[in-house]
């Protein structure tokens, strides 16, 4: 899979713009805050319908623009071509084209562009709380599958019910019979998260502790475990109405649900340590970087393809050793990379440079 071209109207600090892609490397260099990143950002908003760097869409339109922002975005796969259109109008909403068919929800959208994003915050998947982690999962499985990102939407909406009841219904007869209208609905949704996830992670391991053992040169084992609740997968319904039924009490007295899939986490470990709380910095490194190239060989696995590469200034970050091995597993893949300058491992491919006035002009 690659993008062919993109075009950007009234997008953040970009006014006008129109490229196109190779399917090798490209490189977008340029000095700090001039825009390369919110080019990346454009792609990424083309492959899951949102920002990852800001929350609201209406940020994402040029703060002098008195017209809507557009984000048009050509993709090919082995397959066929398609081209996601995103207008964001000057009230923040969103409408969002396939191939000019306006499609009415997110999960539409998913599985139309494939892509991996690597940037310098990427530690925080190590270093930060477990919703990190469980982001990592949710962006990754759903562009795979949309039955996934449907039950995640459905599964926020019935727990945001059911922790409602138990503030409003606390202390009353009443509440464990409110409470049962939704137990079934949460447990099958329930069900098609944590299965999701379980096999994330388990097929996520197994390229992970590869990768890692390249990066490390052999001296470090990495592991990957699923920490959730303690659910019988083998007969989930009962293993799970059973498991809210016993923390009642316990979520009557704080007011909200406090065991599911959204207190799930991933521990990661290398020789047997725990690196988010006893890793260094370069083990942390380490690790990202070995979860995002597993990533790559997951999405090849199940898609029959490459997804779509995104480095937003990465290759400054990493030492001789770890860089070496990244541009050596990214070999093949369409890799779009933002810099103050050109890498010297990617000098191959198409180079684009953007100034100060903000101008996106391409140099090869």
């Amino acid at each position: 899979m690659h993008i062919e071209r993109v075009q950007l109207k009234n997008f953040l600090s970009h006014s006008d713009v129109d490229i196109s892609l190779c399917p090798g490397i490209n490189v977008i260099y340029g000095q700090n805050a001039v825009g390369k990143t919110n080019l990346l950002d454009s792609m990424y908003l083309s492959a899951v319908g949102r920002s990852y760097k800001y929350s609201k869409d209406k940020d994402l339109i040029a703060w002098d623009s008195k017209e809507e922002a557009t984000v048009i975005v050509d993709v090919k796969n082995r397959f066929t071509s398609n081209q996601v259109k995103i207008q964001i109008g000057l009230d923040g909403k969103k409408r969002i084209f396939i191939n000019d068919f306006r499609i009415m929800r997110i999960g539409e959208l998913m599985g139309t562009v494939n892509l991996i994003m690597f940037h310098p915050d990427e530690l925080k998947l190590i270093k930060d709380s477990p919703s990190e982690r469980r982001r990592f999962m949710d962006i990754s499985i759903c562009q795979k599958s949309k039955k996934y990102f449907y039950a995640l939407v459905r599964y926020d909406k019935l727990l945001n019910q059911r922790n409602a009841v138990l503030k409003k219904y606390k202390g009353m007869p009443l509440l464990k019979t409110f409470l049962d209208i939704t137990t079934k609905e949460i447990v099958k949704t329930a069900e098609t998260i944590m299965r999701a996830r379980k096999d994330f992670v388990e097929n996520m391991l197994v390229y992970a502790k590869e990768q890692h053992k390249l990066i490390t040169q052999g001296e470090e084992i990495l592991d990957l475990v699923y920490e959730r609740e303690m659910v019988d997968f083998n007969d989930f319904e009962n293993s799970y109405t059973d498991l809210l039924n016993r923390s009642l009490e316990k979520d009557e007295n704080l007011g909200y649900t406090s065991v599911g899939p959204h207190r799930d986490d991933i521990k990661i470990t290398s020789n047997n340590v725990d690196i988010r709380k006893f890793g260094s910095q370069g083990q942390q490194r380490s690790a990202v970087l070995s979860l995002k190239l597993a990533e790559i060989k997951l999405y090849e696995e199940f898609l029959g393809e490459k997804p779509i590469l995104l480095l937003d200034d990465v290759l400054a970050e990493l030492d001789v050793n770890r860089c070496n091995a990244f541009c050596s597993a990214i070999q093949g893949i369409q890799t779009i990379v933002a810099s103050t300058d050109i890498p010297i491992n990617l000098e191959g491919g198409r180079i684009f440079h953007i100034g100060k006035d903000k101008k996106v002009v391409q140099e090869r």
